[in-house]
């Protein structure tokens, strides 16, 4: 089968390698579609892991299913997870699944952007059928997933108010979700006008000088986070959802912090509850990704589809093996 390796963040090789084979308790999928995340383009996130085959926001076909296996079968269209949590440590227990040792070290082989994935016995039992929601969508389920994750990660609740800085993906499916969480109002700001015209088509408000319950910063700069923690109202709640760079100081002011007991919180990832959630607004058409789609483009075509995304001409690129 082919592959998409990156041997450097930006270099980009199609090759060739065995098609994958399906252990015991294992499933092997072909790759209908898959999304390109932002952590893909981020060159600290990537770097070191090279190199590699990228690519995690992705729905398959079951080609192969291997002994022990339950609840899919060859034929069945689902959605790919890239890790699974153990559910019983103490990180666990806690809540921070996605920082759970097991959840850091399942992964798909290869990646995302390749003909064909093997889908290991850890993440097997995390397959979600797609009933008849198209591939195309379904590569939404992941980022979605990591949205409602946010959500919770920062106490959103119904009746809220909620800011929105960045609309970019992420963006457009936090201000798409928060509505269908009956959020009351919903904020946005974006520098881009053809970005803040799609938020404001979603129903988010061009936010002025309101202030609000939560701010979710989906933009990785000082300047987001600033604006974020600048609209919070006292009791209210800042989430760090797109990651700084590395060694990036925040420039929050811990004395207005402490004053108005503003709850600064980070989230990363998804786990197994917010997949299915997200797959169930997905599906139902409460939130419809599809018109975020700006671009797809063949395996062959991968480099090409990172850049666009790096660059931010892409709002969603897809690739399409």
């Amino acid at each position: 089968m082919r592959v998409a390796r990156s041997v450097t963040p930006r270099d980009v090789r199609l090759e060739e390698v065995p098609d994958p084979v399906a252990g015991e308790g294992e499933v092997v999928c072909r790759v209908l579609a898959c999304g390109v995340c932002g952590s893909d383009v981020s060159d600290a996130w990537v770097a070191p892991k090279i190199p590699v085959v990228l690519g995690h926001e992705l729905s398959g076909e079951v080609l192969e299913v291997g002994a022990g296996v339950s609840g899919v079968t060859v034929g069945d269209r689902v959605v790919v997870h890239h890790h699974a949590p153990c559910g019983e440590c103490r990180r666990c227990r806690r809540g921070h699944e996605t920082l759970c040792e097991r959840f850091r070290a399942t992964a798909l082989d290869p990646g995302g952007f390749a003909e064909r994935v093997r889908v290991p016995s850890e993440l097997a039992a995390e397959l979600l059928v797609l009933d008849g929601l198209d591939a195309e969508r379904a590569t939404f389920v992941e980022p979605l997933a990591c949205v409602l994750r946010a959500f919770d990660r920062a106490a959103l609740r119904a009746g809220d108010s909620l800011l929105v800085v960045g609309a970019g993906t992420s963006g457009l499916l936090a201000v798409a979700a928060a509505h269908a969480r009956a959020v009351e109002a919903v904020w946005v700001r974006e520098p881009r006008p053809e970005r803040l015209e799609r938020a404001l088509a979603l129903g988010a408000e061009r936010h002025g000088n309101e202030l609000v319950d939560v701010a979710m910063v989906c933009a990785p700069t000082p300047e987001a986070l600033a604006a974020a923690f600048a609209a919070v109202a006292p009791g209210g709640s800042v989430c760090l959802y797109a990651p700084p760079s590395p060694g990036q100081a925040l420039g929050i002011d811990g004395y207005a912090l402490y004053r108005g007991e503003v709850d600064l919180r980070a989230s990363y990832s998804a786990g197994p509850a917010d997949m299915r959630a997200a797959l169930a607004l997905v599906a139902s058409g409460r939130v419809d990704p599809g018109p975020f789609i700006t671009h797809r483009l063949g395996l062959d075509q991968t480099a090409r589809a990172l850049e666009l995304a790096r660059t931010g001409e892409a709002l969603k690129a897809l690739v399409l093996p």
